[in-house]
């Protein structure tokens, strides 16, 4: 069955123009916007429902220890179900990083949407879990739509589907510029021009439609101030301090996950124990309920003691932890502003009793804020942005640019990873950001080799050999045992050489019996094989050593730079 396409002259125009481009990435960021509102509604609708709450159910002042106990167990349920109904219907769904990394931009609808719906009905029941991770899957997967209906090429399909996740989180956070530098530092890994117009269009417009349907909603933070020079010493100890936490949770999500996974528990019933001890969690405070946006107003808007932030720090980042490892869909977004915010007050508090500030403790819950979030999401610029954008306050940008370089610094040394980027390492990926590789693992060494028209006996005699190829004929010629399978390689050139018998056998002049590659490897492995091996040709093999074909070092190289001159320099039309 054919698949249906957009009509060839809006898909010609779209290729060649970059304002016809840009307008359609504006459209995905009202269609980005308008899904971020739905779900925000949608979970707000659950969380009156379960919780009995007006709102987001962490601000809330108390909830019933029945709904506390049962909502998240409930969740737990309804997505250990889903999971069992996920396993037959849905493969594994790249987010837009991998997919950005990978497969050039291409995500699968219906599964976005299925793991958009398990995110909403882990947040909407109360599990810890932002929802910022099924804002963007789902702008992303209908962005990723949308493109390749277009056939965009796959540099453009990847900045279209940067241009969705931005678009979403300028919507959730009503900050344009965090959203697209979100999409700039974790969906693409890259500032271009080329992606600057259609990233920024998306996440103005989908910062207008949430505008228009709700009015503003973000933090407002609002800091006139200036930063003495001597408060840049707390905020170095907070930076500090932040990465360490950053580099703690994460792990501490892994190390749940490894407990989950090696109980006798099966999959489907893990996300129901731990929904049972995120509710226990509950009867303490509502605040580690949900994601975490009603709490956030409640820690920036009252005077806790630093005894309650404290609990509360601990009691989220347990609520978290056991959300995530257990198996709840969502991200650490959201929580770790939260955790961040609160961190930065409890330095600020116990800073100012133990040597005075010159600043309001508000500021730290600010920096801490991000400085938290970038260790664990990894995007200093785009946290840099939201504390502009929530602040109005130039001077106080800069001082969480600082934090956020000294947080990412450190956790760059000694983790060297990102939450997201994390899990990728330890599922097995080679995933480090959202670079485009998936061309590398593409270009591989079945596509570049030369298959050989006939290979050559290691016992035939010299004098055979050079009767059947002469001079300039091939660089390179396989040889093969009496069973046929690979016995080095006779380099054309040699076997001309003077002084040699022509009664010997081919194997007496063999190179490279114990060298070789493999059809699936990669542009970059053989490349590096060439250089471990001091070979200008191998030879292909398969998996029973029977001769495939040969790849030139040459050659290789060759094509590895002009893909990679092709990526960094993409022309239009």
């Amino acid at each position: 069955m054919r698949r249906l396409l957009a009509p060839f002259r809006l898909r010609a125009l779209v290729r060649r123009s970059e304002i016809a481009y840009t307008v359609i990435a504006a459209v995905i960021g009202i269609v980005a916007g308008g899904a971020v509102v739905l779900m925000q509604e949608a979970v707000t609708f659950m969380a009156v429902l379960i919780f009995d709450s007006a709102g987001e159910v962490s601000g809330a002042e108390s909830v019933s220890p029945l709904r506390a106990l049962s909502g998240p167990l409930a969740g737990g349920i309804l997505l250990g179900a889903s999971y069992l109904i996920g396993q037959r219907w849905f493969r594994r769904v790249a987010d837009p990083i991998e997919a950005n990394a990978v497969t050039g931009g291409k995500i699968a609808v219906p599964g976005s949407l299925f793991i958009s719906g398990q995110t909403m009905v882990s947040s909407g029941f109360g599990a810890s879990v932002g929802m910022e991770a099924a804002y963007t899957q789902a702008a992303s997967a209908l962005a990723s739509w949308g493109g390749q209906k277009l056939r965009l090429r796959r540099e453009d399909l990847r900045q279209l589907v940067a241009a969705g996740a931005g678009g979403a989180i300028a919507a959730a956070f009503d900050a344009p510029l965090t959203g697209a530098f979100y999409a700039f530092e974790l969906v693409l890994a890259s500032y271009t021009v080329a992606a600057l117009l259609p990233v920024l269009a998306a996440a103005i417009s989908a910062t207008a439609v949430t505008r228009l349907v709700g009015g503003h909603h973000g933090l407002d933070l609002y800091f006139a101030g200036q930063i003495p020079a001597p408060s840049f010493i707390p905020i170095a100890v907070l930076a500090v301090i932040s990465a360490v936490v950053g580099i703690l949770i994460m792990r501490a999500v892994s190390a749940t996950e490894n407990t989950f996974r090696k109980s006798v528990l099966p999959g489907w019933s893990q996300p129901v124990v731990g929904g049972l001890c995120v509710g226990l969690l509950a009867l303490a405070t509502p605040r580690v309920l949900s994601s975490g946006h009603g709490a956030m107003d409640v820690v920036f808007g009252s005077n806790l003691t630093l005894g309650a932030l404290v609990l509360l720090f601990v009691l989220k980042a347990l609520a978290s932890v056991i959300s995530i490892g257990s198996g709840f869909r969502g991200g650490l977004f959201f929580a770790s502003l939260l955790l961040g915010a609160i961190l930065g007050k409890i330095l600020g508090i116990a800073w100012l009793m133990a040597f005075g500030l010159e600043l309001p403790i508000v500021v730290f819950a600010v920096v801490g804020m991000c400085a938290l979030a970038t260790a664990v999401i990894g995007a200093p610029l785009a946290m840099c942005f939201l504390a502009l954008e929530t602040t109005k306050s130039l001077p106080l940008a800069l001082a969480v640019l600082f934090a956020a370089l000294i947080a990412t610094a450190i956790v760059r040394q000694f983790f060297g990873f990102s939450f997201s980027t994390w899990r990728f390492h330890i599922r097995g990926e080679t995933i480090r950001s959202a670079a485009d590789i998936g061309w590398v693992r593409e270009l591989s060494v079945g596509k570049m080799m030369r298959r050989v028209a006939s290979e050559a006996p290691a016992s035939m005699k010299l004098a055979e050999a050079r009767r059947r190829f002469p001079p300039g004929s091939t660089k390179a010629v396989p040889m093969v045992d009496d069973a046929g399978r690979y016995a080095g390689l006779c380099i054309t050139s040699e076997l001309y050489g003077e002084g040699l018998d022509p009664q010997m056998p081919l194997a007496s002049i063999a190179h490279q019996t114990s060298a070789w590659l493999r059809p699936d490897q990669t542009v970059r492995e053989a490349i590096l094989a060439f250089g471990r091996h001091e070979a200008d040709t191998l030879a292909v093999l398969d998996a029973d050593h029977r001769v495939l074909g040969t790849l030139n070092e040459q050659y290789c190289l060759r094509r590895y730079s002009n893909e990679v001159n092709r990526r960094l320099y993409p022309q239009r039309g």
